[in-house]
């Protein structure tokens, strides 16, 4: 087996959490060097042209290699899961899990990324920060985040209206762009919630523009979004934060090394050196690196994976939550006969939060996503007309239809955890069991039929109700939970793993408790923290 002495870090994994936990450490001088198996994709990227959606169905006669993909991948007749919204240019990052990061999760739809960036490749860009309870709920101080919120914020762009409705019950931010431009239909939602703000608010809810990480002014080279509503097939300028583009300036540093590997074990061997085990994917070779810290920043479930593995836990169990989602397609019928433009961006446009128990304990987030782009034949199958009847209906409709997704905070539970087991063939395999109390999903409806009504009276009307199968939020976390005392299995409020010297964790296996929004703004401000503190320990070795 091969030795190599590579620096003063190891980051694991190449996602938002990695990436953002490496810059501080980079750009303060420091010899860094992140193993990744880093696929890529080597097919779609250039084939998507820089032009309209509309533009393309017209015109366009190699459509069908980016729309449906060349082994027309793109056509998915399973049940609405983690996977249905991952168009065939995004796919890469679904590739080879089987191999080289098996789970066995029958009733959960864990994925996990093997690709360069992470699951961030495919993110939707919602970027909302977590609020000072939820992040006390998760297992931070609230103060010591403000400061890495704003970094990342600047840092990766982030549009967005300063004072709205949803500002009291968002989170702060401050350095925000300009929101985007609406479209016609979650403009005709906004203006009515104005006029009825007053009984959505005696409600529990509000009302708001989405915050996202998409351009609407210049940053650095990249432009601001097109409004091409390709959003979920290609970024042109860059417009979308995107980890490839942080990954791309960082593999320009000197003091940056980026290696394609497998990374299996880790062991302290003092205090101040760590020897790190991977396998390298061009020859399958055992390969170690020592080094005077790690960063684990593979996932909740792979950082599990290598801190169960490395400390010999077999048919031990961790905990796991994951934020349970609905998807509500809906009609718009005020607009029906009226124009739409075709000037406007696929992801979510507006974003309804509801307070049910008014203390800002337990808000449940929904976001509003125009669906023109995502093609109908991905609901025939949810339709319960034949596809004939159902596709003529649909392109009727199409003007007026928009879907509503409903996200539920998630909380630490005896049926929900995550066990490495032995196979026989000398590997091993993470195991996944997750079950939702009956209490759970009882509130979970009733939050979920209240809003509903609401999203009524502001002119949207549900015609069905979709529920993936667990685990297609891809939100997970808890693996490795905060905790003020040193337990095994848990990870102190400076992001070091307990029982270690040198080890960090900075991706959502820390987080106690996911609350009912988007994870990756938070993921990237806890990891640039993480960065900070790996590197104030080194210097004071």
């Amino acid at each position: 087996m091969n030795e190599i002495a590579c620096g003063d870090v190891i980051v694991a994994g190449s996602g938002v959490s990695g990436i953002h936990a490496a810059f501080p450490l980079v750009e303060a001088g420091r010899t860094v060097t992140m193993l990744d198996v880093g696929y890529t994709d080597d097919t779609y990227a250039s084939l998507v042209p820089d032009k309209p959606f509309a533009e393309i169905r017209r015109r366009d006669w190699g459509q069908h290699r980016y729309l449906l993909g060349d082994q027309f991948e793109g056509i998915d007749f399973n049940p609405v899961g983690a996977t249905s919204l991952i168009m065939p240019p995004r796919q890469y990052i679904l590739r080879d899990p089987a191999n080289l990061a098996p789970l066995h999760a029958p009733w959960f739809a864990a994925l996990v990324s093997l690709a360069r960036g992470g699951l961030a490749c495919s993110w939707g860009a919602v970027s909302f920060p977590f609020t000072d309870s939820e992040l006390s709920r998760c297992g931070f101080v609230p103060h010591e985040m403000s400061p890495h919120y704003e970094a990342v914020v600047s840092h990766i762009g982030v549009s967005g209206c300063q004072d709205d409705d949803l500002a009291v019950v968002r989170g702060s931010l401050k350095a925000l762009q300009p929101p985007l431009d609406l479209d016609d239909n979650a403009r005709a939602i906004l203006e009515s919630y104005r006029k009825h703000r007053i009984r959505l608010h005696r409600a529990g809810a509000r009302l708001g523009q989405s915050l996202m990480a998409s351009l609407t002014e210049p940053l650095d080279r990249r432009r601001p979004n097109p409004y091409h509503d390709l959003d979920f097939y290609s970024n042109p300028g860059e417009s979308t934060y995107r980890p490839e583009l942080d990954m791309r300036e960082l593999m320009l540093r000197p003091n940056f090394r980026y290696e394609r590997a497998l990374v299996e074990t880790f062991e302290e061997v003092s205090a101040s050196r760590v020897r790190v085990r991977a396998r390298l994917l061009q020859n399958n070779e055992s390969v170690e690196y020592e080094t005077q810290a790690v960063v684990l920043a593979a996932g909740a479930l792979g950082s599990a994976r290598i801190v169960l593995r490395s400390l010999g836990l077999f048919d031990v169990s961790v905990p796991l939550t994951c934020n349970g989602h609905i998807y509500f397609p809906s009609l718009l019928p005020r607009q029906l006969g009226k124009r739409s433009t075709r000037r406007r961006y696929s992801m979510a446009q507006l974003t309804m939060i509801y307070d049910p128990t008014r203390d800002g304990q337990h808000l449940v987030q929904a976001q509003f996503y125009p669906y023109g782009s995502m093609l109908f034949f991905r609901l025939l199958k949810e339709s319960p007309l034949a596809y004939r009847e159902s596709l003529r209906l649909l392109k009727a409709l199409a003007p007026v239809f928009a879907v509503w997704g409903i996200e539920h905070e998630d909380t630490q539970a005896p049926g929900k955890f995550v066990t490495l087991r032995r196979r026989g063939d000398d590997s091993d395999v993470l195991e996944i069991t997750f079950r939702v109390d009956e209490d759970q999903k009882r509130r979970q409806r009733l939050h979920e039929n209240h809003m509903v009504r609401l999203m009524r009276h502001l002119g949207s009307w549900s015609i069905m109700r979709v529920e993936p199968v667990a685990g297609s939020s891809i939100h997970y976390g808890s693996t490795l939970p905060f905790s003020d005392q040193p337990r095994p299995l848990t990870t102190r409020t400076s992001g070091r793993l307990s029982g270690t010297q040198s080890v960090y964790v900075a991706d959502g296996s820390s987080f106690c408790y996911l609350p009912a929004k988007g994870l990756t703004l938070t993921l990237m401000a806890n990891a640039r923290r993480i960065g900070y503190n790996v590197l104030q320990r080194l210097e004071a070795k």
